[in-house]
């Protein structure tokens, strides 16, 4: 059962005064759909004016707290519904007619909103339990969890932790069948956007919960607020802050290049195959020039960025007693420097290995913790492992995980050492002492300790093989949250280049067989730069999966978001406490964290059986599934065109199953690249896979355009905000307040098209439609 400690919620509204207020976010708009008349009249857009009344409350996230260029995203704590609303509908159930949202900062003078433009919201997720349902924390076991597989397909934003999430769960298998739900999830027009875009139903159309009690958020927002050129609050103008360099937004732009979660040199990729680093034998694929082995071998051989751990020298040879291709080796006197050398002789003697004449290696690399291995064919085995001197820390070495059983040792927060195999997520077995410890020392707040082994050739002794053969060797490490070993608090993986320092006894780094466009698979990894100020940590596999026409556009296009190896930016470069910044740029106004609240305003009514009719939540992607990279477009770019006032759009389409009776579409995307996006219906025996299906041949049920700020058309200016937008969402229901009936998809194929401006290029664009519907 979950046990919120972080009682941020609002006074109760409507049911305390006797009478609603008004709309906390003004006026809004709405998208006409095909056939609809009056909307803008008939449609009770304020929802005191609702039929039948409605009485409001509010909710407050626990605090969200940031530097410049840092993401927050991850699963808040819950929080308790107001008291008032809890003893009102105890064994009841309240329908949710729409809610409204801001990002906040509690005042001594009330709620004073802030700006998106100073804290971007990038997406939220939030859900409410009531009666039969509680929340409960979570903690997965590996990638391949399928809990984590389950929840990851079911939410077109992912996870912001594959370690732990707050997971709905029913008091008992009973409560399913129970008329009235007892949990929601509570989403849509949920970016950018979400402040001034309309989260309603028609009349009639609402979420129902039974009993509720309590709601947890999951926002994922980004802070782009330049401390000395911006208000915090309303009014400001925005000012670009420091950008990393694969940032695409142009100078002097009303949109900070950190929205495009860019790549940065923070991040290394680790990609499965591509490249190999063989000790014994030959390459059976062979790197063919010296360009692509300088390249090859960093990105193999120094997972860190910009080769913080290590710096390449490079040397071309043409020699008969080395192997053809690719080689590497580690100079003996300092282990941070590797020699990258490109044989092009094609004729090399037989008996010319890879590694076949080495008996003494050297490396180093960092990661939580930082470590350096030396290996002597006389003197025996030297290793040095530094981390926080006031917990324990640890490294299993040939591990990428914990169910790899790894030798590991561990040094205690006293600076005692041990060794243990490791068991899958279990301390496992504590191992007699292999080494012994010349010396500990503390300077700084780190912890150093010197290892040493006599014998590097005994095959009785854990890491034997390791130690004769080197090579890029995996490991794991973490960090403790106290002195003596526990669970961990931080951990990662990294890789150890442990080479030859022997002339003549190089390793060889092998091509592997390239994995298809959109195949590859891999892992973006944070590299902490260990200055204070910088949180990030951690890595994330890559998830996009880009399925073939006419699915979606993307794969055909060969669009970067679809493959790791050529992945740019978006989403997946953004997780909690990353900063967007490049690792030698230092995250400025340190001293300055803005700390504010995402607060909620839910409109609610009585349910009455005989009118209200509950609505469910589906999402339907066209992109990877749901982001992309819009390309900087020009005549020779796929699905570009150029308008008549010269700017560049770039177009993408999918087709899909469609499921139950519309009541409501938010097609999320971003600024400032959104122009439109529309959803069709297609004609009556279309098939899956059928690629005939388009715009020409199909009924249009919504197309929705976003509406840009500073053009006039928003109502409240301190959300009036130049370069952000709101998205109208369709509904239907009643023509009575100016609506079509909903649509039945149920076997039926629909088609989406989404344009984009293409002037310019942007990573991490969205093309993600948010349905609500019946059964």
């Amino acid at each position: 059962m979950s046990t919120p400690v972080c009682l941020v919620v609002g006074l109760l509204a409507g049911f305390a005064s006797g009478g609603a207020p008004d709309n906390m976010n003004g006026e809004y708009i709405l998208s006409k759909t095909p056939g609809s008349s009056g909307t803008d009249e008939k449609f009770p857009k304020r929802f005191r004016d609702y039929p039948g009344g409605a009485e409001a409350f509010d909710v407050y996230s626990p605090p969200i707290t940031t530097l410049y260029s840092q993401v927050f995203w991850t699963a808040l704590d819950p929080v308790v519904l107001p008291d008032d609303v809890i003893k009102r509908y105890a064994n009841q159930t309240i329908a949710v007619i729409g809610f409204e949202m801001d990002q906040v900062r509690k005042t001594d003078a009330g709620d004073v909103s802030v700006p998106i433009s100073v804290a971007y919201n990038h997406h939220f997720e939030s859900q409410m339990v009531g009666e039969g349902y509680h929340f409960e924390k979570i903690y997965f076991d590996g990638e391949d969890d399928p809990r984590l597989r389950e929840l990851e397909s079911s939410m077109g934003h992912h996870l912001p932790s594959h370690e732990w999430h707050w997971a709905v769960k029913p008091d008992d298998e009973s409560v399913a069948s129970s008329s009235a739900p007892g949990a929601q999830a509570f989403g849509g027009a949920n970016g950018g956007e979400y402040r001034k875009s309309y989260h309603g139903y028609a009349p009639g159309y609402v979420q129902l919960i039974r009993s509720p009690r309590e709601m947890q958020i999951t926002p994922m927002q980004i802070d782009t607020w330049h401390r000395d050129k911006m208000n915090i609050s309303y009014p400001t103008s925005f000012v670009a802050g420091p950008l990393p360099r694969n940032s695409l937004a142009p100078e002097g732009a009303d949109y900070s290049g950190l929205l495009e979660c860019p790549v940065t040199t923070r991040l290394r990729k680790e990609i499965e195959g591509g490249y190999s680093v063989l000790m014994r034998g030959t390459c059976q694929n062979l790197i063919h020039t010296a360009q692509e082995c300088f390249a090859a071998g960093p990105q193999q051989i120094d997972l860190s960025s910009e080769g913080a751990n290590h710096t390449f020298k490079t040397q071309q040879i043409d020699s008969p007693s080395l192997p053809q291709g690719c080689l590497a080796s580690t100079d003996p006197h300092n282990s941070s420097n590797i020699l990258l050398t490109f044989n092009r002789h094609s004729s090399s003697d037989a008996g010319s290995q890879c590694g076949s004449k080495s008996a003494n290696f050297r490396g180093v690399s960092s990661d939580l913790v930082s470590m350096s291995v030396g290996v002597d064919a006389k003197n025996g085995v030297d290793i040095t492992i530094t981390g926080p001197a006031d917990v324990w820390f640890g490294v299993g070495f040939n591990a990428t995980m914990m169910k790899d059983l790894p030798w590991t040792i561990i040094v205690d927060g006293y600076g005692n050492v041990t060794e243990r195999h490791l068991a899958d997520h279990h301390p496992g077995t504590l191992l007699k002492p292999s080494f012994h410890t010349k010396s500990v020392s503390v300077q700084g707040g780190l912890r150093t300790v010197v290892l040493s082994r006599p014998n590097a050739s005994d095959p009785s002794q854990p890491g034997y093989a390791l130690f004769q053969q080197g090579g890029l060797i995996p490991y794991i490490n973490a960090i403790g949250g106290s002195k003596v070993f526990a669970y961990h608090t931080a951990h990662g993986s990294n890789m150890l280049p442990l080479f030859p320092t022997d002339d003549g006894s190089e390793a060889c780094i092998c091509a592997e067989k390239p994995a298809p466009f959109g195949s590859a698979k891999g892992q973006l990894v944070y590299q902490n730069t260990k200055r204070p100020q910088d949180k990030g940590q951690g890595s994330v596999g890559f998830p996009n999966k880009c399925q073939p026409k006419p699915r979606s556009d993307l794969l055909s296009m060969r669009n970067p978001t679809c493959d790791i190896r050529y992945y740019q930016g978006g989403q997946t470069s953004c997780h909690h406490m990353w900063s967007l910044l490049d690792a030698d740029q230092e995250i400025p106004w340190a001293d300055q964290p803005i700390t504010y609240h995402i607060k909620f305003r839910f409109w609610v009514q009585p349910y009455k059986e005989n009118y209200h009719t509950n609505v469910l939540r589906t999402t339907w992607g066209i992109a990877s599934p749901v982001e992309y990279d819009v390309p900087k477009c020009s005549e020779s770019v796929d699905g570009c065109a150029q308008a008549k006032d010269g700017t560049w759009v770039h177009t993408i389409t999918g087709t899909f199953a469609g499921q139950g009776s519309l009541t409501a579409a938010h097609f999320h995307c971003h600024a400032p690249t959104c122009l439109s996006m529309a959803l069709y219906l297609c004609p009556e025996g279309t098939k899956e896979g059928d690629d005939s299906c388009n715009q020409t041949n199909a009924q249009l049920l919504c197309d929705e355009r976003p509406v840009y700020g500073g053009t006039g058309q928003i109502d409240l200016p301190k959300m009036d905000e130049p370069g952000f937008i709101l998205q109208p969402p369709c509904l239907w229901g009643d023509e009575e307040f100016g609506l079509t009936a909903p649509p039945n998809t149920t076997n039926r194929i629909l088609h989406a098209v989404k344009t984009a401006n293409a002037t310019i290029g942007h990573h991490g664009e969205m093309a993600w439609m948010q349905m609500y519907y019946h059964v």
